[in-house]
């Protein structure tokens, strides 16, 4: 009988594994999964709709005149006329907003940018891959020390290290960038001459392949190109990533105590498991999955901030024009970049969802 009751076990433990296949490959579960990331996708439509109805709106009722302040003093009555019945802007609201959408999706135009006298798409697909590789940098720097800084201080918590990354965190977060971004400018571009105080390059630019100028001068092997680029993003970088590189390390921090607690720790503990291997391998691997919401849309929060960042280090990115429209009051300048970070908002959130699924296979038999 014991026996027997081995052998039927034996047959569980080869059946099970072949039901968990078959549900992995069963049409209704791949069915409701494709469901759930088209609802998403719709959803995404509808959020971006609602921000730039909401933003055409508001660009239009903000005092000023963006056609007075495009043409300059000496334009005359007529002039003005002529150009505001060319940008259509003597016609209703509704008729107005038609015509943009008309344009975004038969043309692909988002309008003429007041400053730059062309349109607006143009300007941001020459603009935005500076703006995309200071965010990239600036991330990258965040992640290199964040997580170390993070994992440290949850092991040492209420000790020296502990102390240490909470003051940086409180600086990260405290301080604006545009004060932290001229202190950097004054010490270490003014007084230790270690990097150049504006710009994005010196020398000449690298041969244009991807608009990022780091990855151009590596894929040309030029050098010369790839230490100047370096060097011009290193100001820019170091204090965009500053508020980032404070809330990672307070999430990883947090996280890491939180799962130190766990049972499966204590297992591997107790069996004698190396404590690197624990720390690193399982404490950190399920720390990072629950901060990689919040990382993720650090991203596009980055997109933003780096409107005062580029515009301190005179950085000849997106962001920056961005700035100016604001400040010109160039509404299809302003609609035309906050279009592009709401979209880079809800990519980083899909994004994210599917990224979950790889970390956390739970999420997916959920869904």
């Amino acid at each position: 009988a014991r026996d027997s009751q081995l052998q039927n076990c034996g047959d569980d433990s080869r059946i099970v594994p072949i039901f968990s296949m078959l549900f992995a490959l069963c049409p209704m579960r791949l069915c409701c999964g494709v469901m759930y990331y088209l609802r998403r996708l719709l959803y995404m439509v509808f959020v971006v709709i609602g921000v730039s109805v909401l933003m055409f709106a508001l660009v239009r009722v903000l005092p000023g005149d963006p056609i007075g302040l495009a043409l300059g003093p000496n334009a005359t009555k007529e002039d003005m006329e002529k150009m505001r019945h060319e940008m259509a802007l003597d016609r209703p609201l509704h008729v107005q907003y038609a015509m943009y959408v008309r344009e975004i999706f038969w043309n692909g135009k988002l309008g003429m940018s007041l400053i730059e006298k062309r349109d607006v798409m143009e300007v941001i697909k020459e603009k935005f891959p500076a703006t995309l590789e200071l965010v990239l940098v600036a991330m990258l720097l965040a992640l290199i020390f964040s997580i170390p800084l993070g994992v440290t201080a949850a092991m040492n918590r209420g000790g020296g290290w502990d102390h240490f990354n909470r003051l940086l965190a409180l600086f990260g977060v405290s301080f604006p960038h545009f004060w932290s971004g001229l202190m950097f400018q004054l010490i270490f571009g003014s007084l230790l001459a270690l990097t150049p105080l504006t710009g994005r390059i010196g020398g000449s630019s690298p041969e244009d392949i991807t608009g990022f100028f780091l990855l151009d001068s590596l894929l040309t092997l030029n050098g010369a190109a790839f230490k100047d680029s370096l060097v011009h993003a290193i100001g820019p970088a170091v204090i965009l990533s500053l508020g980032p590189l404070a809330n990672i390390t307070r999430l990883i921090r947090a996280n890491m105590i939180d799962e130190s607690t766990k049972d499966y720790i204590m297992v591997n503990k107790a069996t004698g498991m190396n404590e690197l291997i624990v720390r690193y391998k399982y404490m950190l691997r399920n720390a990072f999955s629950s901060s990689l919401t919040t990382i993720g849309f650090l991203i596009p929060l980055m997109l933003g901030s780096a409107f005062v960042v580029e515009k301190v280090f005179a950085w000849p990115g997106m962001a920056r024009f961005g700035a100016d429209a604001i400040i010109a009051n160039d509404f299809n300048g302003v609609v035309g970049v906050t279009l592009v970070i709401c979209l880079a908002f809800v990519a980083v959130n899909l994004a994210i969802d599917i990224l979950y699924e790889v970390l956390d296979p739970r999420i997916r038999v959920k869904r």
